[in-house]
């Protein structure tokens, strides 16, 4: 079995959704710098994960997305579902650092890291935070699974440009282990039916469950949807950690402190 993290490498998807037609106003685009024609083109920003607005400078995502980047080539889009034109419909802040968790270990434990953005972020009617939970999500509970991404197990095409949404149901991460995947008391898994799940550039975005960010997309399996749990970060494992490492005090400018770039 091929256990893999799920980068935009990785043929993002949410496999078995549909389009979300309400605004999901704490949901980014992490985007990526690139250059085109194979270096020789210009640069493009690149839609490369999901993350989560938790206050007015800080976004949760997973560290696998954060690990070895330059902050200086990333920013996030925030207030659109939209992200054609490069998410013109959206507004884009630029990333002044970021933190990964220091017990994070590739494919393994604590996937999950924060951002700081350059400028504050203005909340509207589109954008706006979610609360992160401090509570137990154990199993046969329904959560809303969003990001942009391909829509088939296999790389087809171009990605969509709609974000897409998805109701998958948690498991027991007994019932987790039972279907192959080794996860630890800081995961949380969701399996659904064969056809459905997480994948690829969903890494870092949203699981909610309860109106409450409880997982961290982190990782699944090299073909999505075909019947094997996808694997997220348990926010209420770390919420202290980004209760800690996201403070904005009074006064705030925006500058960048204590985190890895």
């Amino acid at each position: 079995m091929w256990i893999l993290r799920l980068t935009q490498s990785d043929d993002s998807k949410i496999v078995g959704g549909t389009k979300a037609d309400e605004r999901i106003t704490y949901q980014i685009s992490l985007q990526v710098l690139v250059s085109t024609l194979f270096g020789f083109g210009p640069k493009r920003w690149m839609h490369n994960c999901g993350g989560s607005i938790v206050n007015e400078y800080y976004i949760v995502t997973a560290a696998h997305c954060l690990d070895g980047m330059n902050a200086s080539r990333m920013s996030i889009v925030a207030g659109t579902n939209d992200l054609r034109n490069d998410g013109a419909k959206g507004t884009r802040y630029y990333i002044a650092s970021y933190l990964i968790h220091p017990d994070y270990i590739e494919l393994n434990r604590s996937d999950i890291g924060v951002m700081r953005t350059t400028e504050r972020i203005q909340f509207t009617e589109n954008v706006q935070p979610i609360t992160y939970s401090s509570t137990f999500v154990g199993g046969n509970q329904t959560c809303l699974l969003t990001g942009w991404g391909y829509t088939m197990p296999i790389r087809i095409g171009s990605t969509p440009k709609d974000l897409q949404e998805a109701e998958l149901t948690t498991i027991t991460n007994e019932e987790c282990r039972s279907r192959g995947m080794p996860v630890n008391p800081t995961e949380i898994c969701t399996f659904t039916r064969v056809g459905q799940g997480a994948c690829g550039g969903d890494s870092g975005g949203p699981l909610v469950c309860d109106k409450q960010l409880s997982g961290v997309v982190s990782y699944g399996t090299r073909y999505c949807g075909i019947g094997v749990p996808d694997v997220y970060t348990r926010v209420s494992e770390f919420d202290t950690w980004i209760q800690e490492n996201t403070k904005v005090t009074q006064g705030d400018d925006g500058g960048a402190g204590g985190a890895d770039n």
